[in-house]
């Protein structure tokens, strides 16, 4: 039997066992809120009435067997993303259970409970979501560490980009593999078998053969033409696919990390399609309201405690108690920004003052090593760590040229990093937290990193991306995880 196949089956009986869990767990939660009230039968009839409970059940099942019998619930989803396999997910359980639900009462279980029904959709949906998201996880985790059970082989007309291609499966974005292997697709062929023709290369043609990929798994064809002998052609891939493997077409080697991407077809022919990562307007005013009335709460609730910071800033150093600095804003547009001042008042100047002193904070990442910051203050320090600095940024939350979460608030200086993306960048409010601030803040040395993770929240912005941000921001805080 085919590995993937087996694998299939497997998940399949092990989400009936989560909707059969599901089943007890509603009878747990009817008894628990409703002391059995819901499961009452008139008497004489509960053995009618267990056949209908027991029918729902089989009903349950049933559906699902036979709606994921036409979704691509158990395809290996190796090369999809977390958050589009969620998604895609999410329909199905929502599609099962308005099909769960218009079944019963089109048979019309008179003695099934409604309130018992929720629950056990409810529950059921979540064990499901739980279990395959775990699933892949977890499977997604052994790949990336020793347990590699697959190979795979790389072809394409161009060898550069398949190796290119090639390191991105195994370093970069590590998939599983014990073994990628490159091999080229093409061989130049003439009448007089040298190679050339009139002293001019001939045209090449494919040298291809799906018996010869017997040890490989997955297959991945990036940039081939689909001639008739090529192996992107209906007869290679149908070929690989007889022979048990995963096939994977590429049909160019474009970066689209930075964008959201919905895949589509035309007449048959895939059509990726990508959008810039951006807030509807109702979003954004919502956004922004949201940010208007919790900047001015919190501002209420902890003047007391700006209040101490700032005289103590001001009593244990010269200088005065907020730290102001231009930084780029949205569009680019430049805006001050506030803080408690974590250092001294000449700070500028004894970095200027000192070429290796600069020269590491540049190559630090504008940042100089913990430790090593002559300018900190002993106060400034303590600061830093509880991220109490960042306290006055809630005036520019406030006043609306940031936003409670976005993108990190880079100095004019640090739009170079960004490159090409500096624009893409700069669509968003910066934001006091963020994707970054979550994710270790000083702890990413690579700069490169810090622009991925800052484009990432861009592509992927959403009221609920927010709100899990910040969610996440209250134990990066207490952990004074990357504070520095």
């Amino acid at each position: 039997m085919n590995p993937q196949n087996s694998r299939a089956i497997g998940e399949r009986i092990a989400d009936s066992i989560c909707i059969f869990v599901g089943y007890f767990m509603a009878t747990e939660i009817a008894l628990a809120l409703h002391w059995g009230r819901i499961l009452v039968v008139p008497h004489g009839r509960a053995s009618e009435a267990q056949s209908q409970y027991s029918a729902l059940l089989v009903v349950a099942i049933l559906c699902w067997l036979t709606l994921t019998a036409f979704t691509d619930t158990y395809r290996p989803h190796r090369t999809e993303r977390l958050n589009f396999l969620s998604r895609a997910l999410t329909r199905t359980l929502l599609i099962w259970a308005l099909i769960t639900v218009s079944a019963v009462f089109s048979l019309k279980f008179e003695f099934v409970s409604r309130q018992f029904i929720a629950y056990f959709v409810g529950a059921s949906a979540v064990l499901i979501l739980v279990r395959q998201l775990g699933t892949t996880l977890l499977l997604r985790t052994l790949r990336r560490s020793t347990h590699r059970w697959r190979t795979a082989v790389v072809i394409g007309d161009n060898e550069a980009t398949c190796e290119h291609f090639a390191a991105l499966l195994t370093a970069t974005h590590p998939m599983g593999y014990q073994e990628v292997v490159v091999q080229a697709t093409r061989r130049a062929v003439n009448h007089n078998g040298n190679g050339h023709r009139n002293g001019k290369r001939s045209e090449s043609e494919y040298n291809f053969d799906a018996t010869s990929f017997a040890r490989f798994d997955d297959v991945y064809l990036i940039g081939v033409n689909d001639g008739a002998d090529s192996p992107a052609g209906a007869e290679g891939v149908l070929a690989l696919l007889k022979k048990g493997k995963s096939v994977h077409i590429i049909p160019s080697l474009l970066d689209t990390r930075l964008f959201r991407q919905s895949l589509g077809d035309v007449a048959g022919i895939p059509v990726l399609s990508v959008s810039k990562g951006e807030l509807s307007p109702i979003q954004s005013a919502v956004k922004r309201s949201v940010d208007f009335v919790l900047s001015s709460i919190l501002l209420i609730i902890l003047s007391p405690l700006i209040g101490v910071v700032a005289v103590a800033v001001k009593w244990t150093s010269p200088g005065p108690a907020l730290f102001r600095q231009k930084r780029l804003g949205l569009n680019g547009e430049p805006f001050t920004l506030f803080k408690f001042r974590t250092m001294r008042s000449d700070a500028e100047q004894v970095l200027k003052n000192s070429p290796a002193l600069y020269e590491k904070y540049v190559q630090n990442n504008f940042k100089l090593p913990k430790g090593e910051d002559p300018r900190l203050t002993t106060l400034g320090i303590f600061l830093r760590a509880t991220s109490l600095d960042e306290l006055p940024q809630l005036f520019n939350v406030l006043i609306g040229e940031m936003s409670l979460v976005g993108p990190r608030p880079i100095v004019p200086n640090e739009a170079v990093q960004y490159g090409d993306s500096s624009i893409l960048f700069m669509s968003a409010k910066p934001g006091m937290t963020g994707h970054w601030q979550v994710s270790g803040r000083s702890e990413i040395a690579e700069y490169r990193k810090r622009v991925e993770l800052d484009l990432e929240y861009i592509r992927d912005q959403s009221l609920g991306k927010d709100i899990e941000i910040l969610l996440r921001t209250v134990p990066a805080v207490l952990r004074r995880r990357g504070a520095n």
